[in-house]
């Protein structure tokens, strides 16, 4: 499938990947690690001031995040690496795949976001994850972010909301609103 994208297209979607292992990488130390996402789940928890089953549940959705993406103890990937390897994959992938593989990471983390496990991911339970991922961007940034993936404009995000906009930012490699938003502002 490479092949038949274009230059532009192939860099468009690194610069997603890029924003995305950055982001990602909260420990800032240039890698992207399960100590990142034990650290997300601990400020998911400090943040959204979980109870002890809610945060308990959290923290097991991002350890399951983090084993679909091969992230055991001690493993640490560059940043750069992590993106140009997803960039490539995913360039490359079959779309049942692409579907596999997003269900894997995309519903435990939807679950971890869902703070109160109401089956949707309100306003303010969208602003704790920014808080986390991107404290760099405005209040407006993640306003416009969360009414983009709101697909259906009810004031909240639900599981397939949620997952066409994950799709849509891993999987496409044209310009698209979503993937400019779903992790924030794409980084240069």
């Amino acid at each position: 499938m490479m092949s038949s994208l274009t230059e532009k297209q192939c860099a468009y979607h690194l610069q997603k990947m890029r924003t995305r292992f950055n982001r990602l990488d909260l420990n800032h130390d240039g890698f992207i690690s399960r100590e990142d996402y034990e650290l997300m789940a601990t400020k998911v928890q400090e943040y959204g001031k979980l109870n002890a089953e809610n945060a308990e549940s959290t923290r097991n959705a991002f350890m399951t995040v983090a084993d679909a993406l091969g992230l055991k103890p001690g493993v640490k990937i560059p940043v750069e690496e992590a993106a140009r390897k997803a960039n490539r994959e995913f360039s490359a992938m079959a779309t049942e795949k692409q579907l596999v593989f997003l269900k894997a990471t995309h519903n435990p983390l939807f679950d971890a976001l869902d703070l109160n496990k109401d089956g949707h991911i309100s306003s303010d339970e969208f602003k704790v994850y920014f808080q986390i991922i991107a404290p760099d961007i405005s209040e407006d940034e993640v306003t416009h972010s969360f009414n983009v993936i709101d697909s259906n404009k009810d004031g909240e995000i639900s599981r397939e909301e949620f997952i066409a906009a994950a799709f849509d930012f891993l999987h496409c490699f044209e310009e698209t609103e979503i993937s400019k938003v779903f992790f924030g502002r794409l980084l240069s």
